[in-house]
């Protein structure tokens, strides 16, 4: 996905991107190293991450999304409450729109594929994704 550096509190810390879909908070995962970290307003691909709430029940997962929605609404600092729709099992992934979340919970059941779902996502983690195709631009020209 390709994003833009708004802002960032340096590395490990809080991140702001702004992607296609709108604005996210994430864990800054992609200025580690000082060569290659973007600067401010660059614009980079990332590939998320997700550290989840395994706390959470089976009851919750399965009755928090009635408007079955797609989505990341955020709580606070980078943690978000994820909606979305159940796209396989064995791994189960869950397509929240803005990303693809796997192992959400686990499943064997195909039942549960193309039910929608609510669940906590403790951290979003973002990290730059280095190869030709992150370095095109908006017009696909490669750099």
């Amino acid at each position: 996905m390709r994003v833009t550096l708004v802002s960032t509190e340096g590395p490990w810390l809080v991140a702001t991107l702004r992607t296609p879909e709108g604005i996210l908070h994430v864990m800054d995962e992609f200025s580690i190293d000082e060569r290659s970290a973007p600067v401010i307003s660059a614009e980079f691909a990332i590939e998320l991450s997700a550290l989840l709430d395994e706390d959470e029940s089976w009851e919750s997962i399965f009755a928090g999304n009635p408007d079955c929605r797609k989505m990341l609404q955020r709580i606070t600092g980078w943690s978000y409450r994820a909606f979305g729709e159940v796209l396989s099992i064995d791994p189960v992934v869950v397509d929240c729109g803005v990303m693809q979340i796997p192992d959400v919970f686990h499943s064997n059941d195909p039942q549960v594929i193309g039910s929608f779902v609510a669940f906590t996502v403790t951290r979003l983690d973002a990290i730059q994704y280095n190869n030709e195709e992150a370095q095109q631009d908006v017009h696909g020209n490669t750099h």
